[in-house]
């Protein structure tokens, strides 16, 4: 991805070079004042080898701002964890950390028009109670500056394996956010502007936090069942509360290995959100309880400056809490007692309306339901991160 490296930085910036250099959430190679004088301003991305064709400038989706994409040492570009993820973490990890998830491009343009394309990873576009829109399409968003918040623009359907392209008229300098898709991954992603307009990163968030939330959980944190990307609830969030955003949810696979522990301490993360519970629930009571305190005193090990939510089950028909439930409350008090701080307890209370009409199947979210996630999962993230400002750029 591009991005701007200072050069020289002594006591004050001689000059500024633009150069593709590796970013990542872990990356710590710039001075602090260095890093400090590089957010406080917006650069114009340049990308190398840009073409220009049909009437327009092609940038490709690796030279854009991206976020959500935690590692460098990935099997495949836009790939959600790197490639030495090992057999000790199961199956369905391993093959979805190829889908795209939380991913998103964030930047501005004086371009008139914007086109995008990309081709998916997998040839299986939909599943049978969530559309191939949000298992393998994008949604655009611009940022109102008069509401001070992300408004949605326009989703970008696809119907063949051989990929997609989503065309819009968009208004110079308006900033512009495109998720990726939650169930599939892109093996490729390009952008095309006007030939003479240029593409910039955004400047450092309202929030003042530019370190990502981290999401562990199940096939509803991955965004089962959104009907388009921004619908998911950790997407939400990231708007909600203008947070980037790293989501490591996996269909039926957060399973709290020892390994992901180390993955997610890998991340520098703002703030780690624990959300296995549903995955966990066939588990006996003891051997849960041990694998998710194994997990968690580690990831604090690793990383004892960092707060963690620790979730409940979103449940929409349990009618209260279930014995895992219990366990992770239980957990959480005896670790407050031992003088745990920065630790918030989230429990399923509140996660949905209670009307039943927040899922699709009984279990994975709707839309509305995914707003009900994104209300309670928003208000213990604000909590832990003590964020006073909402939805800004």
């Amino acid at each position: 991805m591009a991005c701007i490296l200072i050069s020289r930085f002594f006591s004050r910036v001689e000059r500024v070079e633009t150069c593709r250099i590796s970013k990542c959430f872990t990356c710590s190679t710039w001075t602090k004042s260095a890093l400090l004088y590089a957010l406080l301003l917006t650069f114009t991305v340049v990308a190398e080898g840009a073409t220009i064709s049909d009437g327009m400038k092609w940038y490709d989706g690796r030279e854009l701002p991206l976020e959500g994409r935690a590692f460098d040492n990935t099997e495949l570009y836009y790939d959600r964890l790197p490639s030495n993820v090992t057999t000790s973490v199961n199956s369905g990890v391993r093959s979805g950390k190829h889908n795209t998830s939380g991913m998103l491009f964030r930047f501005s343009t004086d371009s008139t028009r914007l086109v995008l394309k990309w081709t998916p990873y997998k040839s299986s576009l939909s599943m049978d109670h969530m559309p191939a829109m949000g298992v393998s399409g994008i949604d655009v968003y611009r940022f109102d500056a008069a509401k001070g918040r992300w408004r949605y623009v326009k989703a970008g359907r696809i119907t063949s394996s051989a990929g997609a392209a989503l065309s819009l008229d968009w208004t110079p300098g308006t900033p512009c956010l495109v998720n990726l898709p939650l169930y599939n991954g892109i093996k490729t992603f390009t952008l095309g502007i006007d030939p003479e307009a240029s593409v910039s990163s955004l400047p450092p968030r309202a929030s003042g936090i530019d370190k990502p939330v981290v999401f562990y959980g199940t096939s509803i944190t991955q965004g089962g069942c959104a009907s388009r990307p921004g619908m998911s609830f950790v997407n939400i969030v990231g708007r909600d509360l203008d947070v980037p955003v790293v989501n490591l949810g996996f269909s039926g696979s957060g399973l709290m290995e020892l390994e992901m522990s180390e993955h997610l301490a890998a991340i520098d993360a703002s703030c780690y959100v624990l959300d296995c519970v549903w995955n966990m629930r066939s588990m006996t009571t003891d051997a849960f309880r041990d694998r998710y305190e194994t997990f968690i005193r580690n990831l604090r090990a690793r990383r004892p400056n960092v707060p963690i939510v620790m979730a409940g089950m979103s449940d929409v028909y349990c009618g209260g809490p279930n014995d895992k439930d219990d366990c992770v409350r239980a957990l959480y008090e005896r670790l407050v007692v031992e003088g745990w701080t920065k630790l918030i307890h989230l429990p399923k209370d509140g996660m949905y309306s209670g009307d039943f009409e927040g899922t699709v199947d009984g279990t994975h979210a709707n839309n509305l339901g995914m707003r009900s996630l994104a209300k309670a999962y928003g208000k213990a993230v604000k909590q832990a991160l003590n964020i006073t400002t909402t939805s800004a750029k």
